[in-house]
């Protein structure tokens, strides 16, 4: 009897005990708020676009500033794109080094052309305007959230020869140039994204061209120097009468032989598109 009161009685105050005893160790939310994964293998998996962005998505919960987030994202790249067009020039002797594997060389020209319109190698380009959109709280959470994902991300790309103990750069200079290195990388990939955006859809006429007409080296040389001519004229903004203009020069500039080719190919493309 008396056991079964004792049982009763211990019973009786583990349900008394507040609900709060049963979770577990508190998890400081400041540990939950972060960007980039690990994969099984221990990996890091940086964020799809720019960290800040993504950082930013997880501070905020308004829907309207979201919304104005992602616009400002898409911003960003119609003024890359704008950038491409100024240096067009710049843009066809990167593709020309990376044609003749001479990467160095197109590292460099990108490196310059960065330099040129981004002295600062600005780290997080969108957080001046995204922070205007966050209370000083929030900010603050935006900066922690960066720093330990550029920490996470730098850390994870450091040579073995190059860490500490800790497995962390052994110096601020270490760290400095890998954080510069991941840096330049997302540039590369903004500029890429603009390039898609922008001036792909004319290196895809004119390759497409190309196949059909067969243009001598010179013909092909003239074309593509008049289509960029065309791009700093039009801006990526064409009329109608603009791109007939472009194709009746590149007609007339050809033989016989490939006006003929070039009007089969603008006939089966007129025929597609209805």
């Amino acid at each position: 009897m008396r056991t079964l009161t004792t049982l009763l009685l211990t019973a009786t105050i583990a349900l008394a005990q507040p609900a709060d005893t049963l979770r577990g160790p508190d998890i400081n939310q400041q540990e939950l708020e972060s960007i980039g994964t690990t994969d099984m293998s221990g990996n890091f998996i940086p964020v799809e676009g720019r960290p800040e962005l993504a950082a930013f998505m997880l501070v905020c919960d308004d829907p309207d500033e979201r919304t104005l987030a992602r616009e400002l994202a898409t911003a960003r790249v119609f003024d890359l794109a704008e950038i491409l067009v100024d240096e067009i020039d710049t843009v066809r002797a990167i593709t020309d080094a990376i044609a003749n594997n001479n990467t160095t060389l197109a590292r460099t020209l990108g490196a310059q052309l960065r330099l040129r319109h981004d002295p600062d190698m600005q780290r997080d380009p969108l957080r001046p305007q995204l922070e205007d959109m966050l209370s000083e709280p929030q900010r603050q959470r935006l900066e922690r959230i960066l720093d330990d994902y550029w920490r996470r991300w730098v850390s994870a790309n450091t040579p073995e020869d190059q860490r500490n103990m800790q497995g962390l750069p052994r110096s601020e200079a270490v760290y400095k140039q890998i954080e510069n290195q991941l840096n330049t990388q997302l540039y590369q990939q903004d500029i890429a994204r603009a390039y898609e955006y922008s001036l792909r859809r004319y290196h895809d006429a004119m390759q497409a061209m190309y196949e059909a007409i067969e243009p001598t080296d010179d013909q092909r040389a003239w074309i593509r120097n008049r289509v960029i001519e065309h791009i700093k004229q039009t801006r990526l903004q064409p009329t109608l009468e603009q791109r007939e203009a472009l194709l009746l020069e590149i007609y007339h500039h050809l033989d016989e032989d490939r006006q003929t080719k070039l009007f089969a190919y603008m006939a089966r493309a007129a025929i597609l598109r209805n």
